[in-house]
């Protein structure tokens, strides 16, 4: 008789293992499929990879629409000052020159995040370089705000 009860407690013993190590997996397993929103870096290396390659389009959809709006008011008066004989729409003002020649940053590292707003450093071996970055509905954008300013 007593060895039925220690093998029924063994049983016992075993299957809550078991069920005690199944639930950790899924706990472990759930904690690292959990979708998280890209950070603010990942912003950062999209604008370098659509410069790299010319794609002024999203360079420009990556910039927070205060910039947009900013390059805007410039390209009006770009426009104006022109005499209107061309007209210059915000795109227009985004400047990509050629990468060749140029190094690829070593490294693009968040500096600082703070709720929505966050300081991103790039280093290449031309220096070193902060991009302040807005998150606005879940989706980090480039803000430029001494652009256009006089």
């Amino acid at each position: 008789m007593g060895l039925a009860l220690t093998s029924r407690r063994s049983t016992v013993a075993a299957v809550a293992s078991v069920v005690a190590a199944m639930a950790f997996a899924a706990a472990i397993a759930g904690r690292s499929c959990r979708v998280t929103q890209p950070g603010p870096e990942i912003a950062v290396r999209e604008m370098l990879q659509a410069a790299k390659t010319g794609d002024r389009d999203t360079v420009f959809s990556l910039l927070t629409p205060q910039t947009q709006q900013r390059l805007e008011v410039e390209a009006k008066r770009a426009t104006d000052l022109v005499g209107a004989a061309t007209r210059y729409t915000a795109k227009d003002l985004v400047s990509i020159g050629s990468s060749d020649g140029v190094a690829a940053p070593t490294d693009i590292t968040v500096i600082e995040e703070r709720g929505d707003r966050a300081t991103v450093e790039v280093v290449s071996p031309a220096g070193r370089s902060r991009i302040e970055l807005v998150r606005i509905d879940g989706r980090w954008m480039i803000d430029l705000p001494q652009y256009g300013s006089m």
